[in-house]
């Protein structure tokens, strides 16, 4: 049976001491009242299909941050025989990972990819900050962490509809390429980021000589052994230089190659290599008696024999020291 009149003056006083105490709109957990029709002055009330929007019917809507969801029908009439109806519906808070901003709003707003909201009832968004991100709508949770070769990157465009369109960044926010991230941005090759929660392309650290990185890298990768790497920064195995004739690298890493053969600069065969640090000194030609490890102990022999096989099986000249095959003996 529905209410005397009496009590639905009284109903209608406490929903506006309500309103009074809130401002012009109706608190989360109270019941948002609206006239939708009077016998006495039929013409004084606009039609609202459902009574929750702010100023349909004679009323006023949820406080921003709810939303009336469910409206039920009403009606009374007096014991002079005047009709009254209206509408009323609960001011449900707006569930985490949504928010509503207006007031006398019927449906909450999803939170964007790139933002949040983990309370219930709220008006704003939150920014993923910087070095997190968010691919999705209607996040709760904070946002996940950007892994080791990557760091947060937005767009001026994201950020201008996540703050004047549907949605609303809290008061005094502004753009910040390192926050509001919808994916995680690739560090690029010939650098390296190894740690999560990188905050922006400062975060990626050029590789050390020696080293090289594809897209993404999270560490440099080493030269293997036989190349080097002089620079810092480089792209790709392909920045692995391969040692100049003459010369070793026996580890990976090498940002430079050591002289392993007798004469700079020129091949030789693997019995005549040696480690480094044994050629370019004055003592490198002698074997301490050792038979098999170079051709011969004499310093100017071994010069002469090198000099001779250079011009008689490769026919060059650069294996002599005088730049010529002029051998006498």
């Amino acid at each position: 049976m529905p209410p005397p009149l009496s009590q639905l003056l009284l109903l209608l006083a406490g929903f506006t001491r309500l309103v009074d105490a809130q401002g012009d709109c109706m608190p989360q957990g109270s019941v948002a009242i609206f006239m939708v029709y009077q016998a006495e002055n039929p013409d004084s009330v606009f039609f609202s299909e459902d009574g929750c929007l702010a100023g349909g019917g004679r009323g006023t809507g949820c406080c921003a941050g709810a939303q009336c969801r469910v409206c039920e029908p009403n009606q009374v009439t007096s014991a002079g025989g005047k009709l009254m109806r209206w509408n009323s519906c609960q001011c449900e808070p707006c569930p985490p990972g949504s928010v509503q901003f207006r007031v006398g709003q019927n449906t909450c707003i999803e939170c964007p990819a790139g933002w949040y909201q983990p309370v219930a009832g709220q008006t704003n968004c939150i920014q993923c900050p910087p070095g997190t991100f968010n691919p999705s709508r209607g996040r709760s949770a904070t946002c996940s962490e950007c892994p080791p070769g990557t760091y947060s990157k937005s767009s001026i465009l994201a950020y201008r509809e996540a703050t004047t369109k549907l949605y609303r960044a809290a008061d005094g926010t502004e753009f910040d390429d390192s926050a509001g991230a919808t994916s995680c941005t690739e560090c690029p090759a010939g650098t390296y980021q190894p740690s999560p929660r990188g905050r922006n392309a400062d975060s990626c650290l050029p590789c050390p000589p020696g080293t090289y990185s594809n897209r993404g890298a999270a560490v440099c990768s080493p030269c293997p052994a036989g190349t080097y790497q002089p620079h810092e920064g480089m792209a790709g195995e392909e920045a692995c230089l391969p040692c100049q004739a003459g010369k070793c690298s026996d580890s990976d890493g090498s940002e430079d190659c050591y002289q392993c053969c007798p004469i700079a600069n020129l091949a030789c065969d693997a019995y005549m290599k040696r480690a480094q640090g044994f050629y370019g000194t004055q003592w490198w030609y002698s074997n301490d008696g050792k038979t098999g490890q170079v051709p011969t102990d004499r310093y100017s022999d071994f010069l002469k024999a090198l000099c001779r096989r250079g011009c008689t099986k490769f026919g060059v000249v650069n294996w002599c020291v005088t730049g010529t095959c002029s051998i006498t003996e």
